[in-house]
Formats: structure tokens, C-alpha cells, sequence
């Protein structure tokens, strides 16, 4: 095969056909970004921010063909694709193009002990990385990475998933047209042995979004060669609905949580914890809310919930509802597919007895919520974190003091209070999980310290005032006694340490004077 196809989720047809990326290219790929990158991390790093301006221009110039093709191949709505990805990306920039310059500067460590010494962070790019990115948010997802990259100083090599390689064109696109130097942005197309032969190119870091099973094969491919990885992963992302919540509020919120982009992302709600008090009317609210979603083809923005992207992700979608059907789970409404197995209507599941299998355990991705109960506050933080991803939680209340101490007890990487989803997409908060979400952050001045080295640089305050280190030898009964008497003034009791520091100070002053003389 040396062509990938990209076609439309909703309708079958054909968008694209696209000549894949041969795995011997990658050698000559990989010389190009080394030598575009040399060049692209001399450029001040105020003048690489002032391209994200430009950037940013042509992005909104070309905003329409973007969503256009992010629709037609994702499959979301193209209000999704207008929200979610596009005005998203655009404050992406905005915040980079602000604050990287500062962010990026050298940074002076504060010295408690060598004040006649300084220390500062150096931040350095890391060279050429491997951005490999989903489907699911085809646009944002990758663009974030590579704009946060290209920042930073870094070439980078970027593999588009090849359900979505179009949209992946586009970005490269659009990062020419606003002028970025050749070959500091390549765009590969393949499947997963194209992955890995990028892999074997030994790039300076990875950024890796997708699956957990992917994610563990790519780290375990790096750890061969040491290449450092980022990881976002899955989720199994819980709500918790206290009983003082507006039933209104706390239903819309879950429904967009687990519904938007076919609930097919990471930080999707799909688990409900709702208060046994209040389960029976949110239950009932939330799913008159459901059957007024319109289902069916991203066009003219007519559709609420666009069709299932992936192929493959339906036979997950059955086998979850076959277990909770098993067991005894309750369909509210949903868990079928229609008749071209196109879609899976909006799917709702309860029962206690669901708690332990897959369809509230595992990623589902796709347009379902399993909604379980709870009695204390306690138990709604257990059942939570009672999971093995870590990605993201949210709680719906009008408490927001209990929300804040409930949310330093939830074992994730981001907890929304009154809100779902969206922080994913904000450019000054921090994304990633814990456990089996995966590691590493995105986005925020946090994330683009994933994109740089750390480099520390320790000097005398001045050109003068330096002088054998005390510590050097030859060590000397009088070096031993100095150094006892500095030790003592790590005592807790300032009585003691005034009483020591005299004797310290006449001591040392006495060590300088001999090694100058010596």
C-alpha cells in the first residue's frame, strides 16, 4: 500500500488519497530537521513568538476550510470542530506568543548558604521531537504540541493519526503559509511502522497522545534507545453530584460531558456519581435531555453528535454493553447502533451491580455514561478514585469550599469544579493525568518546560569576589571545626545560633585569610 485513504465516518466517502511517508525517507527526514533546527534555535525567542502572531492570522483567514475538513473527517459537528478546536488553538497561540519569551529566560536561583556565589536555569531546546497524535481532536490536539515545540526552539517531525491525515496536512499548511523555515515542521503520513521507524531515528523527546496500549508500546520502543516521552492516555473520567446541585445545571453539564464529539476524548465524563437523594429527577431530566440530541451527518449544523470516527471502537462499545446487560445493568436509554452501524445512539447505563465491569471500569470512548450512586461524600472520593486512570474529575455543587477540599483528595491530573471537559483546551492550565493516564504536561508555562533542557549555571557573583572553595583540600582539624560550628547553626533555637555565630564567623573570616596567603 502506498496510498492512505481518508474518508468521511458519516458517509463513506472518499476525502482524500495521500502518498504515505516511506519508513527509508525517515534518514533524510530526520537530517533536514536537524539541520533546519540548528538554524531555528539561534533565532531570538522573542522573533519565534512573533510567528505564532502570524500563525495565528492565517489560522483565522482559514478557518472555514479548517473546519470544514476537521468535520468532514473527525466526523463532529462543525460547531465542535469551530469551538473545540479551532478558537481553542487560537488562544493557544496568543498565550505562547505572550508569555514564551519570558517563560524561556534564564531564571536566578535564590542562595541561602553561597551568597557570594549565583546560580541560574538555563532553558536550551531539546532538538528534534516526535509528535504522534489521535484522531479524536485531530486539529488541537497536535497543533498545541507542535506550536509549543516550535517555541521553544525545536524541529519537529510530526505523524498525524491515519484516520485523520488530512487534517494533519492542514496544519503543516498553514505553518508554511505563515512563513515558518522549510523543514523545521515535516509531516509524515503512515501507520504504526512508520511510527516506529520515527522512533528508531532516536528523537530528541516524544509527544504521544492516544491509547494506553499504544502509549505503553511507544515508551517501551524509546526506553531502547533513552528517548524521554510525554504521555497523555485515557481516562475514565468521573462526575460527582452533590445533592445540593441545580438539577438543570448538574444534567446539561453531564450531558455535553459525556456526549460532546460522541464522547469520543479522553476527558470525557463518563462515569456519573450522583447522590442516592437526587439520583431519580437527575435521571429523568438527563435523559429527556438526551432524546432531544440530533444524531446523524456533520452538515450545515444540523447535528448535535456527529457519527462514530473509528471503526474499531464499536466492537468496545459492544462487548461493554453485553457485560452490563449480563450483570444486570439497567439501559436507560440507548445502546444501540443504527442500522449502518454509522452510529450508537446516546447511551445511559445504572446499577450498582455495574461498578466492577468494564463499562464503568475501562475506556469506553464513545456516547456513554454508566451512573452509579452514593451515600457520603467519602464513599463519592473512594468510588472515584476507585480506578486505574487519572485524568480527570469534576464535581457539580453550589458548596464550592467542600468542592475545593474534595478535589485535593481525587487522585487526577485536573478537577473541574461547576464545569466539564473544556480546560483541556485552555492554554495557560496544565493537561495531563496520573496512574494510567499517562505522564507529563501540556499546555501552560508547565508544559512548555516539557519542550526545553534544563541547563544550570553556577558563577561567582562577580568577577572578584571569588576564593578557594572551603571545602577543598587539604582538610585540616582547623576546616573540621569551622565546618561543626556551621552545622550547629541549622539548630532550631535562634538562642543557640546567636550564641554559635560569632565563633562560626571568626572561623571562617580566619580560613579565607590563610588560603589567600597560601
Amino acid at each position: 500500500m502506498s496510498t492512505l485513504i481518508s474518508r468521511n465516518p458519516a458517509t463513506g466517502e472518499i476525502i482524500q488519497e495521500i502518498q504515505l511517508t516511506s519508513v527509508e525517507s525517515m534518514t533524510e527526514i530526520f537530517e533536514r530537521a536537524q539541520s533546519a533546527q540548528k538554524q531555528w534555535a539561534n533565532v531570538p525567542a522573542k522573533k519565534r513568538a512573533s510567528y505564532l502572531l502570524q500563525l495565528r492570522e492565517v489560522l483565522v483567514q482559514r478557518a472555514d476550510e479548517l473546519i470544514d475538513i476537521i468535520s468532514r473527517e473527525n466526523g463532529k459537528p462543525q460547531f465542535e470542530a469551530l469551538s473545540n478546536e479551532i478558537i481553542p488553538s487560537a488562544d493557544l497561540l496568543t498565550f505562547f506568543a505572550k508569555n514564551a519569551p519570558r517563560v524561556l529566560k534564564d531564571q536566578r536561583i535564590p542562595l541561602v548558604l553561597m551568597k557570594h556565589r549565583r546560580s541560574d536555569l538555563n532553558y536550551w531546546p531539546i532538538g528534534v521531537v516526535a509528535v504522534i497524535s489521535p484522531w479524536n481532536y485531530p486539529f488541537l490536539l497536535p497543533f498545541a504540541d507542535i506550536v509549543m515545540a516550535l517555541v521553544a526552539g525545536n524541529a519537529v517531525i510530526f505523524k498525524p493519526s491515519e484516520v485523520t491525515p488530512s487534517v494533519g496536512l492542514r496544519i503543516q499548511d498553514i505553518c508554511s503559509e505563515a512563513g515558518l523555515p522549510p523543514f523545521v515542521l515535516q509531516t509524515v503520513i503512515g501507520t504504526g511502522d512508520l511510527g516506529a521507524a520515527l522512533i528508531d531515528k532516536k528523537p530528541g523527546k516524544i509527544f504521544f497522545t492516544g491509547s494506553v496500549a499504544t502509549g505503553k508500546k511507544v515508551m517501551e520502543a524509546a526506553a531502547r534507545h533513552l528517548i524521554p516521552v510525554n504521555l497523555e492516555l485515557g481516562g475514565k473520567d468521573a462526575m460527582i453530584v452533590l445533592p445540593d446541585a441545580d438539577l438543570d445545571y448538574a444534567t446539561s453539564a453531564a450531558l455535553w460531558g459525556s456526549m460532546s464529539n460522541s464522547g469520543q476524548i479522553c476527558a470525557s465524563v463518563e462515569r456519573i456519581l450522583v447522590h442516592e437523594r437526587i439520583k431519580e429527577p437527575f435521571m429523568e431530566l438527563l435523559k429527556a435531555k438526551i432524546r432531544l440530541l440530533r444524531q446523524g451527518p456533520s452538515v450545515d449544523g444540523r447535528n448535535d453528535i456527529g457519527p462514530i470516527t473509528l471503526e474499531k471502537q464499536k466492537s468496545i462499545y459492544s462487548q461493554q454493553m453485553e457485560e452490563a446487560k449480563a450483570k444486570g445493568a439497567t439501559f436507560e436509554i440507548g445502546g444501540e447502533f443504527s442500522s449502518d452501524r454509522r452510529y450508537l445512539a446516546p447511551t445511559l447505563v445504572s446499577g450498582q451491580e455495574i461498578e466492577e465491569t468494564s463499562i464503568y471500569q475501562e475506556e469506553t470512548f464513545g456516547p456513554v455514561a454508566a451512573i452509579t450512586t452514593f451515600k457520603s461524600v467519602a464513599e463519592a472520593i473512594e468510588k472515584a478514585n476507585h480506578n486505574r486512570y487519572g485524568l480527570l474529575a469534576s464535581i457539580i455543587t453550589k458548596n464550592i469550599p467542600l468542592a475545593e477540599d474534595m478535589a485535593r483528595q481525587l487522585e487526577v491530573g485536573t478537577v473541574t469544579i461547576n464545569e466539564v471537559v473544556y480546560t483541556a483546551g485552555l492554554g495557560e492550565t496544565p493537561w495531563g493525568g496520573v496512574k494510567d493516564s499517562g505522564f507529563g504536561r501540556t499546555h501552560s508555562e508547565a508544559g512548555l518546560y516539557e519542550f526545553v533542557n534544563v541547563r544550570h549555571i553556577h558563577k561567582p557573583r562577580s568577577s572578584w569576589l571569588y576564593f578557594k572553595s572551603p571545602w577543598w583540600f587539604p582538610y585540616t582539624t582547623f576546616q573540621y571545626i569551622t565546618f561543626r560550628l556551621l552545622l550547629n547553626l541549622y539548630r532550631r533555637s535562634w538562642v543557640e545560633k546567636i550564641k554559635i555565630f560569632p565563633h562560626f564567623l571568626w572561623n571562617f573570616i580566619q580560613f579565607i585569610k590563610l588560603e589567600k596567603r597560601l
